[in-house]
């Protein structure tokens, strides 16, 4: 007990000693001095961060849910919105491409009398917030066209039938126990959500997998829960989410090497989602009872 009150006396630096804090003080000058040096904003940090704020503003305010939005009021044709969250980032993307890094020499009074007193009659051009040698030195191409790709083939599967496909291939689950079908259904996720968004996987699936468990009457949340959150399990391929792509673009991995730490991480996450969803899930949504808004929906009645 004793040595669990001085270490939380020592993290919460509680009982420091004078060295310590002479230490934290000396810390807190340099800092000080550091951010002193920086001295005020500059124009272009602050347009930055005006246009972050719009940033921030507008996808919010694009299509809150509980009010029309301004993309809804504006920018709506036969009732559907071609406003996205992209539109939004292209926009403040192409305004740093026009607004200018500096203050104009036309707006600001005291360069203008400085110009015409030396009486130089170039203008000088400045420079934008961003440039596209900027953006194509420091963009990671190879994670757009990773995540493209991703998109694109969720995309293809939604367009192509693949859900209804799957659909009738699940069917046969209903003949064998209901932890062995949760089990088999998050080893298909987790599986399908390496080549698909997690967004894209839960689209696809949910309904197939609500409609399979009104027909055997088992509890649609029991199948559901657990395959939502192996949809996130995505650990094998780069093209699987941002995050592994972004470790794959440094160029010291290869596939086979995620591919083989992510197939143990896969098999780890599901096992732990099966033994949460058996304990505290049952108890915490109901699981063993069919629910009544389900049987309403229901073709055959389950009780």
């Amino acid at each position: 007990i004793c040595f669990s009150l001085s270490s939380i006396r020592k993290n919460f630096g509680c009982g420091a000693n004078v060295a310590m804090q002479a230490k934290q003080r000396m810390a807190y000058g340099i800092i000080k001095d550091e951010h002193k040096k920086l001295g005020p904003m500059k124009f272009s940090e602050t347009a930055v961060t005006i246009l972050f704020i719009l940033l921030v503003v507008l996808w919010f305010t694009r299509d809150p849910g509980f009010m029309a939005g301004w993309a809804t009021n504006i920018f709506n044709q036969n009732g559907k919105s071609y406003v996205t969250d992209a539109t939004v980032v292209i926009f403040i993307s192409l305004l740093m491409f026009l607004i200018p890094s500096e203050i104009p020499i036309y707006l600001c009074r005291n360069r203008t009398q400085q110009a015409q007193q030396q009486g130089s009659r170039k203008i000088r051009v400045v420079p934008a917030l961003l440039d596209w040698k900027t953006v194509n030195q420091k963009m990671p191409w190879n994670i757009v066209i990773l995540l493209g790709g991703g998109f694109a083939l969720a995309k293809g599967s939604e367009e192509s039938g693949l859900s209804s496909w799957l659909g009738s291939k699940l069917a046969p689950l209903e003949n064998i126990s209901p932890p062995a079908i949760v089990l088999l259904l998050c080893l298909l996720i987790a599986t399908f959500t390496e080549c698909t968004s997690n967004v894209a996987t839960t689209t696809l699936f949910l309904p197939i997998l609500a409609s399979m468990s009104q027909a055997i009457c088992l509890n649609p949340l029991y199948v559901m829960l657990p395959c939502t959150l192996s949809a996130s399990l995505a650990f094998m391929l780069p093209v699987a989410t941002p995050p592994n792509a972004i470790a794959f673009s440094y160029g010291q991995l290869k596939v086979i090497d995620m591919a083989k730490a992510g197939s143990v991480l896969n098999i780890l996450g599901v096992l732990t989602i099966m033994l949460a969803i058996h304990t505290w899930g049952f108890s915490l949504f109901d699981l063993n009872h069919f629910p009544v808004w389900a049987n309403s929906t229901s073709p055959a009645a389950c009780k």
